[in-house]
């Protein structure tokens, strides 16, 4: 049985042809834009922070690698909500990511800290990069999405950005040689364990976010104050307004910012998207490390050579004193939840495992590097 096909006209064919190149083209527009992933993460930071330059950097990554799929907005902060509910508005959908530190959600629970700003000692010795490695080979991230997601109940998930290394113990309008020179000061210090570590050692603690910080000091509300480091305090101001500089002390010997993702926009990624954000995240991390060492080390030059600035080691009474207070803060927390003892407990065997290696590799470059340096 044969079929007898119409014939069609040059005239209609051409019709067709333009009529189907047309609907392709429509096809192709509103695929992507179903295909293009909008990401707003407000920071809880100025833009002229380096950390917003490093989430700038985050944004581009993702827009490059996806070829434009994602389309990357960083919001310095206060743009949309406070800096303290950041978290909140992203586990409401209000924002689709926000980047702080795990210690500003301290309120909602005091082992959200443990994962950032924690003091050496709470550590076991973790410094900032075995700090890292424990999350990311030792469980650290597990815990902290089992303490976000069912402790503390917020729909989000979390991705490590901006290692800042070693934190100064800050600023001050006058030497200090002990504790007892603390005695009388307001002392800014980040919200949560950092906090209550000095209000153990009596000192008189406030917090104060980075928008408001430098006006508080300019009107006596604080009297000295602890922001992140040389390259982060310098875009607030601090050198116009205090004489002298402490640096690295044992109170918080790692300080790493994470950007908060809704946890709904990230179960709607692709597959092959996800592993675009963990692969921007890692990136990060390098260029921060790499900028932080370099950045940091030419700004206390300018701090003392262009803006007088007199800068100084913590002194150890200090430091002595703010151990043994650190150990009986954590130690009551961790008697009084069992998350928070299970993230220590972890802390505490990972050290064991990476420290001597670890620490004797660092002990003999330390000891080569001064040689190296005197010759």
């Amino acid at each position: 049985m044969s079929t007898i096909l119409p014939t069609i006209s040059r005239k209609a064919l051409t019709t067709l042809s333009v009529g189907a190149l047309t609907l392709g083209i429509l096809s192709a527009s509103v695929a992507t834009a179903q295909d293009t992933y909008r990401m707003r993460i407000q920071a809880a930071v100025p833009s002229g922070a380096m950390s917003f330059e490093m989430l700038e950097r985050f944004g581009e990554r993702l827009e490059i690698m996806s070829n434009g799929e994602f389309d990357v907005r960083v919001l310095p902060g206060g743009a949309i909500v406070p800096s303290n509910q950041i978290l909140d508005s992203v586990s409401d959908g209000v924002l689709e990511a926000g980047f702080a530190w795990p210690q500003f959600w301290s309120g909602k629970h005091p082992a959200t800290a443990l994962f950032s700003n924690t003091p050496v000692w709470a550590m076991a010795g973790l410094d900032s990069l075995t700090h890292l490695s424990w999350m990311y080979e030792g469980g650290g991230i597990d815990l902290y999405h089992e303490l976000l997601q069912d402790e503390i109940g917020v729909n989000v998930v979390s991705f490590f950005v901006t290692p800042s290394g070693w934190q100064p113990l800050g600023w001050f309008n006058k030497p200090i040689e002990s504790m007892a020179d603390m005695d009388g000061l307001r002392y800014r210090t980040p919200p949560g364990l950092v906090g209550e570590i000095f209000d153990e050692a009596g000192v008189s603690t406030v917090f104060i976010g980075p928008q408001e910080l430098v006006p508080a000091a300019e009107r006596g509300v604080v009297d000295a104050a602890g922001w992140i480091n040389p390259v982060e305090d310098y875009p607030l101001g601090f050198h116009d307004i205090f004489s002298h500089y402490y640096l690295a002390s044992v109170h918080q010997w790692t300080d790493t910012g994470e950007i908060v993702i809704n946890r709904d926009f990230w179960d709607g990624l692709p597959d092959t998207h996800k592993e675009m954000v963990r692969t921007a995240a890692m990136a990060t991390i390098l260029e921060t490390y790499t900028k932080d060492i370099s950045r940091n080390a030419d700004m206390i030059r300018r701090f003392e050579e262009e803006f007088g600035i007199e800068v100084h080691p913590t002194p150890a009474d200090i430091n002595s004193q703010l151990v043994q207070a650190g150990e009986r803060v954590i130690n009551r927390h961790a008697a009084d939840s069992a998350i928070y003892k299970n993230i220590v407990d972890s802390q505490i065997e990972f050290a064991r495992k990476v420290k001597p290696s670890w620490g004797e590799v660092l002990r003999a470059y330390d000891s080569l590097a001064e040689d190296a340096l005197i010759d």
